[in-house]
């Protein structure tokens, strides 16, 4: 598994989040079929895993946490919603 930035092609829709939220970093990385988004705000990491055509497996998600949070991995919340995942974290 690798994780493929794809940040510079969704330019203009991260500008928009940028300016009309309080994110201050945001990443779009696909994993195979899946599309990652990795957002920072002032104390939260979110990450949001989803996939058009299957649900998203445990061994992405845990290759997801693991590559994004390190070790804090452990910490950070899950939930699972069909085909989109979402991961939380204080930092």
């Amino acid at each position: 598994m690798q994780l493929i930035d794809v940040t510079n092609s969704y330019a203009a829709t991260i500008r928009q989040q940028l300016l009309k939220t309080t994110a201050h970093f945001i990443k779009i990385y696909t994993l195979g079929n899946s599309r990652v988004v990795y957002r920072k705000k002032r104390n939260v990491a979110e990450i949001v895993i989803s996939n058009k055509v299957r649900p998203v497996t445990e061994k992405e998600i845990n290759f997801v946490k693991n590559n994004l949070l390190g070790d804090e991995a452990d910490q950070a919340v899950t939930t699972k919603q069909g085909k989109l995942v979402e991961i939380n974290i204080n930092i």
